[in-house]
């Protein structure tokens, strides 16, 4: 392995401006969809012998149950990356029993056993499209002081504790909230029935998103690198929606969130949109994305190659260590293989940051998880 040149916020700046670092930059919980399930993480613990280090962390997510990594796993990978949370709401939702509880937007989320949370209901599930009830309904407060408490704080202690990036991580987006409050198949319903109905809910939430983006980054830009936000777009085979529907609907709403984040130049922009979502590619550029998240690389129209020729020079890409059949069935030396093919394929001219293709599951060995981050940690591209 050479010996690193660059810093750790150095080697991640310096590929999502695609100058080639001096090795691939690396994230493990950084944001909210690159981490780790926690009984997975558990394992991992586990089998580096290190599950003596405490509890594990805080869920990221309550919903998600996923973790932030413990720095010492963090330092054992040499990952380059730290995530910054903002907080709980303060005095919203409420537990129903110990399987499910309500969040200050009224979504009704349950898991089972060690299974992760679904929502299963929401204040506008299975209702009609009445436009008064989305007037007059209570929604949660942007301002709720549990959202900042502390978050200055924590900004500061990650920038003085590592020389990694770090990762401001914002609510989830608009097309994720409505789905969350209204139901999935009925949200996308209302997009070719009922469009103005779905234009003031994406409103509103769009003014909630934007109160919050704007909020937490007068208390912390200056201490971030990065922003990561979510809000998923894609399936297997295609986008949720067609790209005209994105373009009349959606896209204007998201050029306001961009426009807030755009208002910090310094700062690059993570979103994460999993599935097959290329078709939508030139519109995030033009938003201002600076690199796209999970790059799910066995998705229709995701392939590598076709992503970096298209897109390579305005684009970076986060994660492509695929999650469906190398990382929970292939051997260490496949996981390896395909690690050393990723970075051969994306990292030309710097423009990636190698992580898994979405959150890694329990379904994931343990000696894979090793295996994916030490050669992404010791491999270098021929052309180096």
């Amino acid at each position: 392995m050479n010996e690193p040149t660059m810093s750790h916020r150095e080697r991640v700046l310096a590929a999502l401006n695609h100058e080639p670092p001096d090795r691939t930059p690396i994230d493990f919980g950084g944001g909210i969809a690159t981490t780790i399930y926690y009984t997975a993480y558990e394992q991992l613990k586990q089998h580096l012998g290190i599950d003596d280090v405490g509890p594990i962390q805080p869920h990221l997510r309550k919903q998600s149950r996923t973790v932030v990594p413990d720095d010492i796993v963090l330092e054992r990978f040499d990952v380059d990356t730290r995530c910054l949370l903002l907080g709980g709401y303060e005095g919203g939702g409420r537990e129903i029993d110990e399987d499910a509880f309500v969040d200050e937007w009224g979504v009704t989320w349950r898991k089972s056993g060690t299974h992760c949370y679904m929502n299963k209901d929401g204040p506008f599930t299975d209702r009609g499209a009445d436009m008064s009830e989305l007037e007059a309904h209570d929604w949660p407060d942007p301002n709720n002081p549990g959202y900042y408490r502390g978050l200055a704080e924590r900004a500061q202690a990650l920038r003085n504790e590592s020389d990694c990036a770090v990762i401001l991580n914002l609510p989830v987006g608009i097309i994720h909230q409505c789905q969350f409050v209204r139901g999935f198949g009925d949200w996308l319903v209302d997009l070719h029935r009922h469009p103005d109905y779905a234009c003031r809910m994406m409103d509103i939430m769009t003014d909630f998103w934007v109160t919050i983006a704007s909020t937490a980054l007068e208390m912390v830009g200056d201490k971030v690198d990065i922003v990561f936000f979510g809000d998923d777009m894609g399936t297997q085979r295609s986008t949720l929606f067609s790209p005209e529907i994105y373009r009349a609907l959606i896209k204007p709403r998201h050029k306001r969130m961009f426009d807030v984040l755009r208002a910090w130049p310094d700062l690059k922009t993570v979103l994460h949109s999993c599935g097959s979502t290329a078709s939508l590619f030139e519109d995030m550029i033009e938003l201002g994305v600076d690199a796209i998240n999970p790059v799910q690389v066995n998705a229709a129209n995701m392939e590598p190659e076709r992503l970096k020729a298209a897109f390579g020079d305005r684009l970076s890409f986060w994660g492509g260590i695929d999650t469906q059949k190398i990382l929970p069935l292939g051997s260490p030396d496949e996981v390896r293989q395909e690690v050393r093919r990723i970075i051969d394929i994306l990292g030309k001219d710097g423009g990636y940051v190698l992580n898994s293709v979405h959150n890694i599951q329990p379904d994931v060995p343990p000696e894979n998880v090793v295996a994916m981050f030490d050669e992404a940690c010791a491999y270098q591209r021929p052309d180096a």
